[in-house]
This record gives structure tokens, C-alpha cells and sequence, in this order.
């Protein structure tokens, strides 16, 4: 065997023993990075958390109700909360605001009557107020017979991602303390 052939072996044994420690040295990385807790990190604003209960199927041309349910983590005050809808969809008294006393306990229900003239998909804004701190939410309505292009019309694409997914920049307001 040549001096060039043994080096060059000598060489791919050592470097391939490099990778096999390294792989383990990931390996127990990996290991260790799995029985690490995550971190947890909270959005600034009120302790407010909501959740939406929709018509089975909903239909355009008449009024639909959509129930929004509030829970809150204080003792006393109160929360308002104000519903905004996007264009085209319509509320039933033009009723956009309730107020709830958060001394009670259990859940703050509000039933919200919508309507939209023809099918899309619409969005109902919900921005609460607790404690003088802001929420805000989104509920997602498709009326009728809705497609992918319902949906990128009412919430148009501010770019594509390299795997396909859409960028959607969205206003928002930050105050840094």
C-alpha cells in the first residue's frame, strides 16, 4: 500500500470517527433539548380569552347568530367589548358594543345576529377591554358557498413564503414599557 493510500485512509477513518462523535454529541444534545421544559411566553393585555359558537352551515341573505363567549381572570370591574364587521356583513340592530360585570363567575355570553347579502367568507372584529387593558380577536364566517378565492379576496396576500404559504401583514399597535 502506498504512503498516499494509507494517508488518505487514515483520513476518511478519522474524519468519519469525527462525525460518529459528533452525531452522539447531537444526539445527547437532542436528548437533552427534549426534557428541557419550553419556554412560555404570555401577549401582553387583558386576561381575556374567547370563544365562538357558529351556525352549522351558514347562509346568505338572512341573519345568522353567532355566539361569543367571554372569560375573564378578575373578581370585580368590567369589560366592554366592541364587535366590528368587515365589509359586507351587517349586524342585526346595528347593536356593536356590551358591557359585562366581571364580579360574577362563569362565562359572559353574547348572541351577535349577522348578515351578509351574498356568499364570501367575512370576518366579526372583537376588540374587550379589562382592567384598562386591550383583547382583541377574529372570528372567521363563511356564508354560503365559499373557495379559496373568497377568502384571498377578503384577506388579501402581502407576499408568498418560498414553501407556498401567504404573508398577511396585519396593523397593529405596540407600547413598549
Amino acid at each position: 500500500m502506498s504512503y498516499l493510500k494509507t494517508a488518505f485512509i487514515l483520513t476518511a477513518i478519522g474524519g468519519l470517527s469525527a462525525c460518529t462523535a459528533s452525531s452522539q454529541q447531537t444526539a445527547e444534545t437532542m436528548t437533552v433539548a427534549k426534557t428541557t421544559a419550553p419556554m412560555a411566553t404570555v401577549k401582553p393585555g387583558a386576561s381575556v380569552t374567547m370563544t365562538s359558537a357558529l351556525p352549522k352551515a351558514m347562509t346568505s341573505g338572512s341573519f345568522q347568530t353567532v355566539q361569543l363567549s367571554f372569560n375573564e381572570a378578575y373578581s370585580d370591574g368590567t369589560m366592554s367589548v366592541m364587535v366590528e364587521p368587515s365589509p359586507g356583513l351587517s349586524l342585526f340592530g346595528g347593536t356593536s358594543s356590551k358591557t359585562f360585570d366581571m364580579a360574577g363567575d362563569g362565562a359572559h355570553i353574547w348572541d351577535i345576529d349577522v348578515k351578509a347579502d351574498v356568499d364570501g367568507v367575512y370576518f366579526l372584529n372583537v376588540f374587550a377591554e379589562a382592567q384598562g387593558q386591550p383583547r382583541s380577536f377574529s372570528v372567521r364566517l363563511n356564508m354560503g358557498e365559499t373557495t379559496q378565492k373568497m377568502f384571498d379576496d377578503a384577506m388579501p396576500a402581502d407576499g408568498e413564503l418560498i414553501d407556498g404559504g401567504k404573508i398577511r401583514a396585519l396593523e397593529a399597535d405596540e407600547t413598549i414599557q
